[in-house]
């Protein structure tokens, strides 16, 4: 068993794909990584697992600095979102493939082979070759593979991203107890910021540049985030995001949008750090699930809007509603139904606005 420690992380071709990248995985911890593709996750496994070499910086497990170990000295076992699978062996023998170089005894390789894809759903399969399943499939067949592997440090490449709704669903509460998984340090990358939020015990979103814009727990994360980049991409639906400017009303700071007629009473906790702001241009988000349809008044902020977009879920609804120049997304009570150009009055939590920097992004309150 081993922490993993990057340290100092660079890799590029033409152009910066991992940049002075730094993090810490326990023993026993569950570490997402989340961004959108193409932004450099995939990579930074395969510098960890020894596939590509970096070009400054340090990677330790446990006691041993493993940078410049080959891959097959380094205890890492990998899931590739590829598959990776051998075409001419059969999923059990795929699966077995690291007990096999391992020279684990046949019994016990049966019975962890069939554990795991009785886990996985695949059991039935075991017989069949890469060619004759589906894309879902091959990808838990390369899940078990990993899984069975006994490493040190497990990397899980967007492991259940081709996988029907139901058996991610499944995966996603298995990954919380798989004593496998919990027992070493597991580096998991998503591009699905909802599955980071269910999973991670901490997670770093990824941002341009290749560099890790916050690291922290997912609830200080989704409450605090550290950017607008962090706050648009945790959560669904996602943050209302509005360009506003601070402005004196009686006496009151308020932040009005510059566009359309929304306004909001800044909330005393914030006054001070938004009086310091050399700029009263910034940028506001709202969280859907902080503005509500409100049915028989009583609010302290609230706006009148007309829908445009009404979805119901069955566990709740989202509501798209025009507030006269700016668009609001709202959830709503799942036994409410709203028609396209229906008045609706919304009542907003304006203790619970986000407050940006309109050039940078950076959270200004958290900052402040």
């Amino acid at each position: 068993m081993a922490r993993l420690v990057v340290e100092g992380l660079c890799k590029g071709w033409d152009f910066p794909v991992i940049d002075d990248l730094s993090f810490t995985v326990e023993e026993g911890e569950f570490f997402v990584v989340v961004g959108p593709s193409g932004i450099g996750k995939t990579t930074l496994l395969r510098l960890i697992a020894g596939l590509e070499t970096p070009d400054r910086g340090r990677i330790d497990a446990g006691a041993r600095e493993i940078t410049k170990v080959p891959p097959y000295r380094r205890r890492v076992a990998m899931t590739f979102e590829s598959y990776a699978l051998y075409s001419h062996l059969s999923v059990y023998e795929n699966i077995a493939s690291p007990l096999r170089a391992r020279k684990v005894d046949r019994a016990t390789r049966d019975r962890q082979v069939h554990d795991v894809a009785q886990l996985l759903r695949i059991d039935h399969l075991l017989s069949r070759k890469p060619g004759e399943i589906s894309g879902g499939q091959k990808q838990r067949t390369a899940l078990g593979r990993t899984l069975v592997a006994d490493p040190d440090i497990f990397l899980l490449d967007e492991p259940i991203s081709h996988l029907d709704a139901k058996i991610r669903h499944e995966l996603r509460s298995q990954f919380h107890t798989l004593e496998d998984l919990r027992r070493v340090a597991t580096v998991y990358v998503t591009h699905d910021y909802a599955e980071a939020l269910s999973l991670g015990d901490r997670i770093g979103v990824m941002g341009n540049g290749g560099k890790l814009v916050q690291i922290g727990q997912p609830r200080d994360l989704f409450e605090r985030p550290a950017t607008l980049t962090v706050a648009e991409h945790l959560g669904q639906p996602t943050i209302n995001v509005i360009a506003a400017e601070l402005a004196e009303d009686e006496g009151n700071l308020i932040v009005r949008a510059r566009e359309g007629n929304l306004r909001f009473k800044v909330a005393d906790r914030h006054k001070q750090v938004l009086k310091d702001l050399k700029t009263r241009e910034l940028t506001l988000g709202l969280r859907p699930q902080h503005v509500r349809p409100l049915e028989n008044g009583g609010a302290a902020t609230s706006i009148a809007a007309n829908v445009d977009i009404f979805e119901p879920l069955g566990s709740m609804g989202i509501m798209i509603a025009d507030t006269g120049g700016v668009r609001i997304t709202a959830l709503t009570h799942p036994e409410k139904h709203y028609g396209s150009g229906e008045q609706v009055t919304l009542a907003v939590e304006e203790d619970r606005l986000h407050y940006f920097d309109a050039e940078t992004g950076r959270n200004l309150i958290e900052a402040g």
